[in-house]
């Protein structure tokens, strides 16, 4: 089981915790994540579970995620979430599943079951009892399982207040490197990323989401590139006005992704044609994508800090007016200390504060980025814990931005 991730630098610098601002009545130490996959439901007559085979079809549903054991409630979890040092391990488990709904892909155009409009229902209602309005959909890694992507969802939720609604992508990556480094897991992605993009355009119909925030990890990235390029290839004759109006795309942030250069800047246009934010993160020390670089081909990969970059390749980059490139590894001189590894984005507090308050909405001067002498480039400073300021949770607390256009709601076919 999955332990609950380290507190973030903005709860434990405030000494706050995520969960101060929920509603007495919402109180409950268990979180529901909504979730969709395209992995063959496991056949177990006692109980709900999601294998390693792929589907023909994408089952949507929701899992109740518990955070540590019985003899711990609430209020102890959310003192656990705002200190660095914490009595014991919070392990994350699933309490309960529910399928309810899903398309079917074996026919074209893909068949979307009833019972899926209960679940954009429940959804709405969701949405209308929060106070931002927005969804928070997360895509995984490789080598993980249906209860790790589940696990995840939940804890980058909790850290963010229980607010946005959080919804799981998990497509089926198998829990061994070589199924991902001889290419056969990596079909399996971008089979999914057609799968993503019609859930992406269901729940923009059929949802009232505000903003629908995107946060994917390693080679979930090339599932998420993959989708919204599909997306805006599939609507050619809209408008960026009405793209952004339409699909309400937020934060589109790609964490120490295992995405190709060239992949992410052939699917750079559409991004930023509809996202209000897309945020890259890189790293100098990153051992895993410099692996996958090695053994599997394809270039550098969008979560490496490299300075070889051709002409072209980067005026696509900077044409992009809504990119944003945060290499972590800048200012380690300065620091004292550098953020590595593979799973630096939630391992460390630093990091995962960003990916929170850049799916609140803040630009990087507020999140307490300073620039690294280009546009797009930035970097977290050595003074960075003295940049977290009340201001920043003042934002979240209040809720309610700007709605950047109108849903189209309307009965599921």
């Amino acid at each position: 089981m999955e332990p609950l991730m380290p507190t973030p630098l903005l709860y434990s610098k405030l000494g706050v915790g995520p969960m101060d601002v929920v509603a007495p009545e919402e109180r409950w130490k268990s979180l529901r994540v909504y979730y969709a996959t395209t992995r063959e439901r496991v056949q177990d007559k006692k109980r709900i579970d999601y294998g390693n085979e792929e589907s023909d079809a994408l089952s949507l549903g929701m899992a109740l995620i518990n955070f540590g054991g019985p003899e711990v409630g609430w209020s102890e979890l959310n003192e656990a979430s705002k200190v660095v040092d914490r009595d014991g391990e919070w392990l994350l488990s699933i309490s309960g599943l529910m399928e309810l709904g899903g398309l079917d892909f074996s026919v074209d155009p893909p068949r979307v079951e009833e019972s899926t409009a209960w679940l954009m229902a429940d959804i709405n209602r969701v949405l209308e009892d929060s106070r931002s309005g927005e969804v928070l959909i997360y895509v995984h890694g490789a080598k993980v399982n249906f209860y790790n992507a589940c696990a995840f969802t939940a804890q980058l939720s909790h850290f963010m207040g229980r607010d946005l609604v959080p919804l799981a992508f998990s497509w089926p990556t198998r829990q061994r490197i070589s199924a991902y480094a001889l290419g056969n897991d990596r079909r399996r992605g971008e089979r999914s990323a057609r799968s993503l993009s019609i859930l992406l355009e269901i729940l923009s119909d059929y949802t009232e989401a505000k903003r629908i925030h995107l946060i994917c990890w390693s080679a979930g990235g090339r599932v998420v590139a993959g989708a919204v390029k599909d997306l805006r290839e599939r609507h050619p004759d809209l408008s960026e006005d009405e793209l952004m109006a339409r699909f309400r795309l937020g934060t589109v942030y790609f964490a120490a992704a295992d995405v190709p250069r060239k992949d992410f800047l052939d699917a750079l246009p559409a991004l930023n044609a509809m996202a209000e934010r897309v945020v890259v993160t890189t790293s100098s020390k990153d051992d895993a994508l410099l692996s996958a670089r090695l053994f599997m081909g394809g270039g550098p990969r969008i979560g490496q800090l490299t300075k070889d970059i051709a002409p072209g390749d980067r005026a696509i980059a900077e044409a992009a007016n809504r990119l944003e490139v945060v290499d972590v590894s800048r200012g380690t001189e300065e620091r004292g200390f550098d953020i590595t590894g593979h799973r630096y984005w939630f391992n460390h507090p630093w990091a995962s504060t960003d990916i929170i308050l850049a799916a609140w909405g803040l630009d990087p001067e507020a999140r307490g980025l300073i620039n690294a002498g280009h546009p797009r480039l930035w970097g977290i400073p050595a003074d960075f814990p003295d940049r977290i300021t009340p201001d920043m949770m003042e934002r979240f607390q209040k809720g309610g931005r700007a709605n950047p256009g109108q849903s189209i709601r309307g009965a599921i076919p």
